[in-house]
């Protein structure tokens, strides 16, 4: 399969032109949208980016031939340690309890939450993890986590906030740092995309913000980053000590 072959030999450039692709695709939809559709279709116009992120990792899936290397398989669902010290951030948000009213329609975000994370989880923790697999461990932690962090540039273009943009792309490659640690511990997708969803419907239903004020919210936020990127280091020292390729880690 030239594709695969093509990305064995080159897994850090194959690894980046599969982001850049998802962010072009992305864009192109997102900005024919403002340019041609009417504003009431605004909606229809998101919904066809966000299937992007979903159908895209799925067809780069196919072809690079990764079905087996992606972690989609049911013989690891028993989460590792590792995954529930994970979990910490998600404990941090929730800390002051939660707000269920903070969006209209629960069971809707619940839905979008998962999707979102099961398209964002094949293509970063799937699909680039796994060509990825030839690089040190570390390398790989930190360029998946950049990589995912980069996506959130979009909103540079979209909204026109470019230093706030790069905020959320820095913060969201900490989670993305984190997020590749814990695949590499557990071997499943599956528990990936279910942290994912946790963390995100934590933040957005948090109770810290309405209790206890915008700083106190500031902090939480900036702390978790600290926690995720403290758990990614961890994997990343560990694995330095006891070098192994990624794909012998199981």
């Amino acid at each position: 399969m030239p594709f695969r072959q093509a990305a064995d030999r080159h897994p850090l450039v194959a690894a980046i032109l599969c982001a850049a692709l998802q962010f072009g695709v992305t864009l192109l939809i997102l900005e024919a949208g403002k340019a041609y559709a009417p504003p009431a279709a605004w909606g229809k116009v998101k919904l066809a980016a966000f299937a992007s992120t979903v159908v895209l990792p799925l067809l780069l899936t196919q072809a690079l031939g990764l079905w087996r290397a992606v972690g989609l398989g049911a013989d690891r669902l028993r989460p590792p340690p590792f995954f529930y010290a994970c979990l910490v951030p998600v404990l941090m948000f929730a800390a002051l309890g939660v707000r269920l009213d903070a969006r209209p329609d629960v069971g809707g975000e619940v839905l979008m939450q998962f999707v979102n994370a099961f398209g964002e989880e094949l293509l970063f923790r799937g699909v680039i993890f796994a060509l990825l697999l030839r690089l040190p461990v570390w390398q790989a932690i930190v360029v998946n986590g950049l990589l995912f962090g980069s996506m959130h540039l979009m909103h540079g273009p979209m909204d026109g906030d470019w230093p706030g943009a790069v905020v959320w792309a820095l913060m969201s490659a900490c989670a993305g740092m984190m997020f590749t640690a814990a695949r590499y511990r557990t071997g499943s997708l599956w528990l990936l995309v279910l942290l994912h969803m946790v963390l995100n419907l934590a933040s957005i239903f948090s109770n810290v913000e309405f209790v206890a004020g915008p700083d106190v919210n500031l902090l939480v936020q900036r702390a978790t980053k600290v926690v995720e990127l403290a758990l990614a280091a961890w994997v990343m020292v560990g694995a330095a000590r006891r070098p192994v390729a990624i794909g012998a880690a199981g």
